[in-house]
């Protein structure tokens, strides 16, 4: 694009075509020229140079259009003394195109403050422009097309690689992999016209009540820029003016259902197309996010960019915690359109809790006094039924978030393509037990695939008995290793717990204190067993959970380590729980002990919800259990298994999950060490991995299930969702999502700090009861 100043051509062009003499100011523009002419008397144009001959038709079509609109808040082009509105023009054997248009003084809604009027009157005012667009087919414009046209959004999605943020690039993903679930499916039934395609806040003109208002509304005064006008579905046009009018707000759903209804009343929206809005505002903001990182990248030493965009990523990690059902039942409600009410929900919720009761046994429990009904997540959020999003502080299986993105696409495409078992050959198999192996010491190189930890456990057993010519085990005090019959066998928490049948044969509990293993005798000392033959491993959670999150002692691990293989055992870690990075400062939990086990069980994140366990063994277990017997696991390392839990690791390692658990972890600790509460008796843990222990005397240490249960009902009134563990559940368990952020934690920290500092003034935490079911 030609550089030069062309000032004086176009003053001397103005003077004789238009009459017009004055001031000329070059303003910005990217890759049009503008000028500002100020007249003599204080009247000012705008002159707008299309410096792309290819474009000259449709500045021509943009010219009839703007004719076409009544009123005068519009930049309509001023004709020639010859009456012609657009001069075709030569500068330096370019043919390029010449317009003057209004100069409209004002503020750009990007320099105000919006309010609930402005956004009633901005919805109105867009409702009347599009509803004059309606009728209106120029060929040319009908046939225009460019790639920030939300019918095109998916086309971006390869520029989200450009966002270094993590949270933000993962969160702008999500929303692209919601247009493709949500929106496009039903794209070609949505009404379509005429839309300008850019009311942002920079295109938007406004004045203050009583300031000579000239728009439709009380501060609406013009729109301008009709550059990027497109034949599209008409909702768009909400959704973009949307995504830069709400920037902000407080009350998101509130406002947005104003600009909504003043949209409609002057426009009729269908329930199909407000059924998409929620994810076309986000459509728009991603939009920007996009383009805005591609530019920085290709200009690495320009803030503008990333200054533009930044009021987009602010409102989209906001939108993100909107209730999407939640924002369609209020804008259908301000459009009088029907919708399932809130009322009828919570009836079908109690409904749908009755014919649970009649499917399922007594003993499949629920979260919560009042259980949740949940329709929808994201990442770290949940959203109910009720109208809720919830902070999801303690579902450690959706590992590196709810739905996300690439865990979702990675499943869909391998089921697109093939799933079958590991009698076949396949890449995924081969492929992520290369990568999986990889994070674990050398000498733990073989694996076995199962469909989930339980399943897990039970083959660590098999593997162990096999290998040693032994039956009995060690196991730590309240563990729990899974649902088996096998794993249940090895799990005092169930065994010695309500309905337990009590410790088998060849079980032995070693006692937990405090921190430590308990064990204070010496090795000669310990219990003998039947015929005086030693166990065949010693079994623990890196982190006991159903303990209460209990860090186990450094030096008594390697001492039962070193005990248990002095007598010829093996070590077995259950990482069930805190594999995968959670436990921050290392990828295993085993790590922290600075101790190799013989034998890992893998579970739960895996695959981030979806149904996996694995086995990993040393080389020389592995070769003991080769008897002949072939081992099959039916759905075990199955290729969309394989897909998704692959992608697990590559997440984990991309959005830098592990330094994010550290991070967050030490500052969670850190906050919540300096509560000052007479009912804590201790907080610990390590990473994402985290209790609080409550008691009602700190001398005697007696334990407070009430008040740690009542805690947890609170905190979720005010939308966190937390569980309570420990043999007495009096332990809040904290283990979210890895994509947990540290803005979450300070949130989470306000709200639980406001709980404790009420609680000697309000007994209710006291009397109440709100135990409630956790999951195992």
């Amino acid at each position: 694009m030609p550089q030069k100043d062309y000032s004086a051509i176009i003053q001397s062009i103005l003077e004789k075509q238009y009459l017009l003499s004055g001031k000329l100011t070059e303003l910005g523009a990217y890759q049009d020229k503008n000028y500002r002419l100020d007249l003599s008397g204080g009247k000012k144009f705008i002159v707008k140079i299309s410096m792309l001959p290819e474009e000259r038709d449709f500045v021509k079509a943009q010219t009839e259009v703007l004719l076409a609109l009544t009123g005068d808040y519009y930049p309509k082009p001023i004709p020639t003394q010859k009456g012609e509105y657009q001069l075709d023009i030569i500068l330096d054997d370019l043919q390029v195109t010449l317009r003057v248009l209004p100069f409209f003084e004002g503020k750009f809604l990007a320099e105000v403050d919006t309010d609930s009027s402005f956004l009633a009157d901005f919805g109105k005012f867009l409702g009347r422009l599009n509803k004059e667009f309606a009728p209106l087919n120029n060929p040319i414009l009908i046939s225009q097309s460019h790639e920030w046209d939300l019918a095109r959004f998916q086309e971006s999605k390869n520029l989200a690689s450009y966002i270094s943020d993590p949270e933000l690039r993962r969160v702008v993903l999500f929303f692209f992999m919601k247009y493709q679930e949500e929106v496009h499916p039903i794209t070609h039934h949505l009404p379509k016209c005429l839309i300008h395609g850019d009311a942002n806040d920079w295109n938007v003109l406004v004045q203050s009540p009583g300031s000579g208002v000239r728009g439709p509304g009380s501060r609406v005064l013009a729109l301008i820029d009709f550059g990027d006008m497109v034949y599209s579905a008409r909702i768009n046009e909400l959704g973009i003016a949307l995504a830069y009018a709400l920037a902000g707000v407080e009350d998101l759903i509130s406002l947005t259902a104003l600009f909504v209804k003043g949209y409609h009343n002057v426009y009729t929206l269908t329930e199909r197309e407000l059924s998409v809005l929620y994810y076309l505002i986000a459509a728009r903001m991603c939009t920007s996010i996009v383009h805005a990182a591609k530019k920085s990248h290709e200009q690495p030493d320009s803030e503008y960019h990333q200054i533009s965009a930044k009021p987009s990523q602010e409102l989209l990690l906001r939108w993100i915690r909107v209730n999407p059902f939640l924002f369609k039942e209020k804008i259908m409600s301000a459009c009088n359109l029907p919708y399932t009410r809130k009322e009828i929900i919570e009836e079908s919720t109690v409904a749908k809790i009755t014919s649970r009761k009649k499917f399922f046994s007594s003993n499949m429990s629920l979260s919560y006094d009042e259980p949740i009904e949940m329709l929808g997540s994201a990442l770290q959020y949940m959203y109910s039924a009720d109208g809720k999003t919830y902070l999801d502080c303690v579902n450690n299986i959706p590992h590196v978030g709810h739905c996300h993105p690439k865990v979702v696409e990675a499943g869909q495409k391998q089921m697109a393509r093939l799933n079958t078992n590991s009698r076949y050959v396949y890449d995924s198999l081969n492929e992520y037990s290369k990568k999986l192996l990889s994070s674990f010491p050398d000498s733990l190189s073989k694996i076995f695939f199962v469909n989930s930890g339980s399943a897990a456990t039970d083959l660590a057993v098999r593997l162990a008995k096999k290998h040693t010519g032994r039956d009995g085990f060690q196991v730590l005090e309240h563990a729990y290793h899974g649902n088996t019959s096998t794993a249940i066998a090895l799990s005092p928490y169930k065994f010695d717990g309500k309905g337990g049948g009590g410790k088998g044969d060849g079980i032995q509990v070693l006692g937990l204190k405090a921190y430590g293993l308990g064990i204070k005798t010496p090795d000669s000392r310990l219990p003998r067993w039947n015929r005086g033959i030693p166990p065949a491993a010693f079994i623990a959670e890196s982190v006991p959970g159903r303990a209460g999150q209990v860090l186990l002692d450094k030096e008594q691990m390697q001492d039962r380590v070193r005990w248990i293989r002095k007598h010829g055992g093996l070590y077995i870690a259950d990482e069930v729980q805190t594999g995968f990075a959670r436990v921050g400062k290392y990828f295993w939990g085993f790590e922290l002990y600075d101790v190799v086990p013989d034998i890992v069980i893998l579970g739960k994140p895996i695959a981030n919800g979806h149904p996996m366990g694995a086995v990993v063994c040393s080389n020389e277990v592995a070769k003991s259990f080769e008897t002949g017997m072939e081992f099959f696991s039916s759905f075990g390392g199955n290729p969309v298994s394989c897909e998704i839990a692959k992608t697990v690791l590559e997440v984990i390692e991309d959005e830098g999950l592990q330094a994010n658990a550290l991070e967050v972890g030490d500052f969670l600790l850190a906050e919540l060490k300096s509560i000052k509460s007479p009912g804590i008796l201790e907080v610990r843990g390590t990473g994402l991995f985290i209790g609080i222990e409550f008691v009602k005397n700190q001398k005697a240490e007696e334990p407070d299930p009430e008040t740690a249960s009542a805690i947890v009902a609170e905190m979720k009134n005010r939308g966190f969702l937390l569980s309570t563990d420990g043999p007495y559940e009096n332990v809040i368990k904290f283990k979210p999502p890895m994509c947990f952020s540290k803005e979450n934690a300070k949130e989470l920290i306000k709200e639980l700090t406001q709980i404790l500092d009420q609680q000697p003034k309000d007994q209710r935490l006291r009397t109440n009861d709100h135990r409630l079911r956790t999951t195992d």
